[in-house]
């Protein structure tokens, strides 16, 4: 599945940019997800915004909408007030690569970062810090 950004903070010409979703067997796969979702969704056309604020409005999501949206859901589902925001997905999804075994390398394809930024997204439970400081103690020769 191919999906257009029409802007995108890693497309500094705003031309927009195309992102390939592939399926899976998961199912939370998001393609099996969008094939439901376009064979219910007969009122709107292609043309449209994929996403739309209102019901009737056909007014494509904003970037601050979303965010809103997210802070929201954090509350009403009791993960209360955070630091939630645009970056949040990101966040996630560096971190969900990275606990699956994603290479470096793709997760900083995936992502599209051109530098290395992508490594501060990245967060470790203390249970992989703890894991981490003893393999270093065993490499420097320094555990009892």
């Amino acid at each position: 599945m191919e999906v257009t950004l029409p802007i995108s903070k890693t497309d500094p010409f705003r031309k927009g940019i195309q992102l390939t979703i592939a399926a899976s067997q998961d199912p939370a796969c998001p393609v099996q997800a969008m094939k439901r979702f376009l064979t219910w969704d007969t009122h709107r056309s292609h043309e449209q915004p994929l996403f739309c604020i209102g019901r009737d409005t056909q007014q494509a999501f904003t970037r601050d909408y979303v965010v809103q949206k997210l802070q929201q859901l954090a509350l009403q589902t009791g993960l209360g007030h955070g630091t939630w925001n645009g970056h949040s997905f990101r966040r996630g999804a560096a971190t969900w690569a990275a606990e699956v075994g994603i290479s470096e390398t793709d997760i900083q394809t995936l992502g599209r970062w051109r530098s290395d930024a992508y490594k501060t997204y990245i967060e470790y439970s203390n249970q992989q810090r703890i894991a981490l400081s003893k393999r270093f103690q065993v490499s420097q020769g320094s555990v009892s």
